[in-house]
């Protein structure tokens, strides 16, 4: 499980960790997707029935990601970002933290989305309080506590590859082996 503030390097870190350990790797943009097939609709059908209440989404991502968790037959799956505080609770073989300097996050944020770099810092602010509030509201914690990881990289001081190197380890040291 790979939790992270936005622009420290989450997805591209669980992309390199999942394709080197032949593992499944899953954040809320793949789950939003499964969640439309499974309910028929376009992403603003999702959207509007989650504004109506009909469907709340963070619960309804939360049960997806504890169904893949549990499910006997995936060997690994590793998760990402927002997504892996839905199901920060779930027994996990390690529960990474990712974390980077504010001014580092948004270079990166603002040359992956093409935006500028007032705006790419506004988001990470944005972005670290709502994680902050989905984990208080779902879990009565505090994300940033360190006590609540098994391994907290700073992806400021270390490359993806590095940072990628260091949670294979972690999982290896946990006796996680390649999956099927």
């Amino acid at each position: 499980m790979l939790c992270g503030q936005l622009g420290s390097g989450c997805t591209e870190i669980a992309d390199i960790v999942a394709k080197r350990l032949n593992m499944t790797f899953y954040n809320t943009e793949k789950l939003l997707h499964r969640l439309a097939a499974d309910l028929d609709l376009s992403f603003s059908g999702i959207a509007r029935k989650a504004t109506s209440g009909e469907v709340e989404i963070d619960e309804s991502i939360a049960g997806l990601i504890s169904g893949y968790m549990h499910d006997k037959h995936m060997k690994g799956v590793v998760i990402e970002g927002r997504t892996a505080f839905m199901a920060f609770l779930e027994p996990a073989a390690v529960r990474a933290l990712l974390t980077a300097p504010e001014y580092v996050r948004a270079n990166h944020i603002a040359h992956v989305r093409g935006i500028d770099f007032e705006r790419a810092k506004e988001e990470v602010v944005e972005s670290d309080e709502d994680r902050g509030n989905l984990v208080r509201r779902l879990w009565k914690l505090d994300w940033l506590d360190s006590s609540l990881y098994d391994l907290i990289i700073n992806t400021g001081a270390w490359s993806y590859e590095q940072a990628a190197s260091m949670i294979e380890g972690a999982l290896k040291s946990r006796g996680f082996t390649k999956g099927v």
